[in-house]
C-alpha cells in the first residue's frame, strides 16, 4: 500500500497581468454595492468611501504579510484580512463622518451595530470577488518528480 504525506499548501499569486487584473477586481468588489443602491444616491458615495477604506486597510495589511515572507496560502486569509479591515472601517465610520460633517450627536456610537450588521455581509461578497478576480493559487508542486514526493510504502493509516 502506497501513501503519499501532504505537501505545503503554495502561496496565492496576483493573476497575470496583475496590471489588469487588481484593478478589474477592485472595480467589481467596490462597485456592485453601488449599482444595488443606485449611483445617484447619497448612500451610493458612502458605501464607494466605506469599500474604498476597506480596501485600502486590507491591501495594507495583506502587503505587510507578503514583505513579512508570510503571503496568504488561501482565498480564506484574503477574505480575513478583507473582513477584519471591513469591521475596523463599520465601527469607526460613523464617528469619522460625524467628525467630518462637523456635527457633535450621540448618533456614531448607535449607529456602530447597523453599519456592522450591513457592513460585513458587503465586505464578504465584496472579499470573495476580489480574491477570486485577482488571486490564483500557484501550480502545485509537479507529483511525477520523486525528489519531492515522500512515499510511505507498506505504513497502515492507524
Amino acid at each position: 500500500m502506497t501513501f503519499i504525506v501532504p505537501q505545503r499548501i503554495p502561496p496565492l499569486a496576483w493573476r497575470r497581468p496583475a496590471v489588469i487584473w487588481t484593478p478589474a477586481a477592485l472595480a467589481a468588489a467596490i462597485a456592485w454595492p453601488c449599482a444595488l443602491v443606485g449611483w445617484e444616491s447619497a448612500e451610493a458615495r458612502l458605501i464607494i468611501l466605506g469599500e474604498v477604506a476597506t480596501f485600502v486597510l486590507a491591501l495594507l495589511s495583506l502587503a505587510t504579510s507578503w514583505a513579512t515572507g508570510r503571503p496568504p496560502k488561501t482565498r480564506r486569509v484574503v477574505l480575513l484580512h478583507v473582513l477584519i479591515a471591513a469591521a475596523c472601517v463599520a465601527l469607526i465610520g460613523p464617528s469619522a463622518l460625524d467628525a467630518m460633517l462637523g456635527t457633535q450627536s450621540a448618533a456614531p456610537p448607535a449607529v456602530a451595530p447597523l453599519a456592522l450588521v450591513i457592513g460585513l455581509p458587503t465586505a464578504l461578497v465584496s472579499g470573495l470577488l476580489f480574491s477570486w478576480i485577482a488571486l490564483t493559487p500557484r501550480p502545485a508542486v509537479d507529483d511525477d518528480d520523486p525528489s519531492v514526493r515522500v512515499v510511505l510504502r507498506g505504513a497502515e493509516p492507524f
